[in-house]
């Protein structure tokens, strides 16, 4: 690992070389999830305790980019949000010794560095711009207070974060897939099925409605590959529109699972007490395993939305779905249905 302050932009990933699509990485070809990591070097660790420090007694969703604008701490971010536009879209920040610091001060720090990339939304009508990812009571059923698998995902805004405080027992591994890599597959097996989710379907707008127009689970803008493949909200869509999702995209989407699952394509880790991840959620899809907690040892992580300082390139609905979460959320309700029929109607549509 490289201390941040020396790294140069990244070289092109071996799949760019092989005339694969630009930021397009493997978990074997991208040097797994060491190639995605900064390690915080001296300077950068004593800047980010003096910012903490001069925020001592501040709510963490107040301090700001000037309250963490050192040099060490500017320059850090800047290479994390170019690595986030154009290179990898994602980085691992390692080096951080949790044990100097209390909850409120980790969680200071967390969005303090989260100020450089963008401004925290709203994850839940609980209001939470920081939000707490643990096992707790969970009517909603939100994945991020469940201790269950998630496969591949994505979520609604444009860079999300994780900044690990305790890691269970048993299970939690994070899982990263590029893409840019899952659609090169696609396009090299099944060309036949890029053209359906480039068209894509609806998405809810309200629990009675649905956009006007489809929103592509890919997005293809100047060479710019993006991915929204939120499938509950597809499942609840066609159930406003009292209709099936339509056979052909069930079939193409069914392929993106498959290809997005395969090993060799994710890059697997487990956050340590400290770490942090960032990335583009539109770049970058997501996953987790199950975890186990025990008494005295209960998974904890920190997790920022945020909409992005920086813009990607991205097909209409990418960000117009962000922003109807973020009103509703903000009036203390939301679009989003995990209910037992919308769980296993989304798990028969993956699997058939």
């Amino acid at each position: 690992m490289t201390d941040s302050a020396t790294l140069s932009r990244p070289e092109p990933s071996e799949l760019t070389r092989l005339g694969k699509p630009s930021g397009a990485w493997t978990g074997t070809l991208g040097g797994g999830a060491e190639g995605l990591t900064r390690r915080l070097g001296p300077a950068q660790l004593d800047a980010l305790d003096a910012a903490v420090r001069a925020t001592q007694g501040r709510a963490p969703t107040a301090v700001t980019r000037e309250d963490f604008g050192a040099p060490e701490i500017a320059s850090l971010m800047a290479a994390v949000n170019y690595d986030l536009m154009a290179g990898r879209g994602a980085v691992l920040l390692s080096g951080i010794d949790i044990a100097r610091y209390d909850l409120e001060a980790f969680q200071r720090l967390h969005f303090g560095l989260g100020t450089h990339l963008g401004r925290a939304v709203e994850q839940s009508a609980r209001h939470d711009r920081i939000g707490l990812v643990r096992k707790e009571p969970n009517p909603e059923r939100r994945g991020y207070l469940n201790d269950t698998e998630l496969g591949p995902h994505t979520d609604y805004h444009e860079i999300l974060s994780l900044a690990s405080v305790v890691t269970s027992p048993e299970g939690g591994v994070s899982g990263l897939v590029s893409a840019a890599a899952v659609y090169a597959a696609i396009q090299a097996e099944r060309p036949d099925v890029l053209a359906v989710l480039e068209e894509g379907y609806y998405y809810p707008t309200s629990l009675e409605s649905v956009t006007h127009y489809k929103v592509p689970s890919f997005s293809v803008i100047d060479g710019h590959i993006g991915i929204y493949n939120y499938v509950l909200f597809i499942v609840q869509a066609a159930q406003i529109r009292g209709e099936p999702v339509p056979e052909r995209f069930v079939e193409a989407l069914r392929v993106l699972m498959r290809v997005a699952a395969r090993p060799e394509l994710k890059v697997s880790f487990t956050l340590q007490p400290g770490e942090m991840i960032f990335w583009h959620n539109f770049r970058v899809m997501h996953s987790r395993t199950g975890f186990t907690n025990t008494p005295g040892r209960e998974r904890l992580l920190l997790r920022l939305w945020l909409e992005a300082h920086e813009r990607y390139p991205l097909a209409q609905g990418y960000r117009e779905i962000g922003r109807l979460l973020e009103q509703q959320h903000a009036q203390g309700w939301s679009m989003l249905v995990n209910s037992d029929e919308s769980l296993r109607a989304a798990g028969a549509l993956i699997r058939g």
